[in-house]
């Protein structure tokens, strides 16, 4: 299994060569006792919450969530969202919360597949060119956890319905399918289709990705889709970045039951000669393939060989 990136072990160690330095230096008749002490941070603590980066993208991250229980976890994650300086240190450096400041968590329930969050009005104080990204960063953040398949969205006890400032109608009930960072290239009204596909955005050293909701009118099958835009050399934005190689072609796909096999040509490999697919070539089309289809798994095959999972 691929493992997530973002979520690593934390250790710190008392080293014992340094003792030991200790007691040549400075000799004792008493007994010194050595302890070598190792914290750690388990990964499972850590999970998706979506913020805003540097470039004002709706960005997935990774967050340390003491919380276990599913309602309490996800009232933890969305307080990370609120716009407050006495998060900074729980969230990575270079991206914030969208959620106004002094928003209030009046009550989250989850009933079935459903999470229902009621706001203070504060929340109604986003401003016009954010509150799109307001409504996709929330219900991004919910669905992350598998448990919760809609979001119903309210400001002091009413069903948000429209957007706050622009009075856009909304969905009373939202999903994934409502997008997110929107990008939009038509030709008609007419066949529209919606293709969510993740980029690999960087902060620093910090590697995180950015989920990208293409509409348009292509008629191809998603994974199409998803091959042929992160293949392409000339990303509509540059800060956002694909490791796959433009010569990498996809020459078969097929589901089976809850899996997507995907069959590739060796050019998705690193190199010729390292037969291994880059973490951020299978994140993007992994996660890119679980957003647009209902699979738990991507089987990445070369020439009929497995090389890897992704789930």
């Amino acid at each position: 299994m691929l493992k997530k990136l973002g979520i690593r072990k934390i250790a710190v160690t008392t080293s014992a060569l340094f003792v030991i330095g200790l007691l040549y230096l400075f000799p004792t008749s008493n007994d010194l006792e050595l302890n070598t002490k190792i914290s750690y941070v388990d990964e499972n603590s850590y999970s998706p919450v979506y913020l805003i980066d540097s470039y004002n993208y709706v960005s997935q991250v990774s967050v340390i969530i003491k919380e276990t229980e599913t309602e309490k976890k996800l009232k933890e994650k969305l307080e990370l969202m609120i716009e407050n300086t006495n998060v900074k240190d729980k969230i990575p450096k270079g991206f914030k919360g969208i959620i106004p400041e002094n928003t209030k968590i009046n009550s989250l329930k989850v009933e079935n597949d459903t999470c229902t969050v009621d706001f203070s009005k504060e929340f109604l104080s986003v401003s016009v060119t954010e509150e799109e990204k307001l409504i996709e960063a929330i219900v991004f953040t919910l669905t992350t956890d598998k448990e919760i398949k809609k979001v119903i969205l309210k400001v002091d006890g009413k069903v948000l319905d429209r957007l706050p400032i622009s009075n856009k109608l909304l969905p009373s009930v939202l999903d994934r399918t409502y997008g997110i960072n929107k990008d939009y290239d038509i030709n008609s009204l007419y066949g529209l289709t919606k293709t969510t596909i993740f980029y690999t955005s960087k902060m620093d050293d910090y590697t995180y990705y950015v989920p990208v909701t293409k509409i348009n009118n292509d008629s191809n099958e998603k994974i199409t889709v998803i091959v042929n835009e992160l293949k392409s050399s000339l990303l509509y934005q540059s800060n956002l970045s694909s490791y796959l190689s433009s010569n990498a072609e996809l020459k078969k796909y097929e589901m089976l039951s809850d899996v997507m096999n995907l069959t590739f040509n060796d050019k998705i490999f690193d190199s010729i000669y390292d037969q291994n697919i880059l973490e951020e070539v299978a994140y993007t089309i992994g996660m890119s393939v679980l957003e647009n289809y209902d699979v738990e798994s991507v089987v990445f095959y070369v020439d009929d060989k497995e090389i890897l999972v992704f789930d």
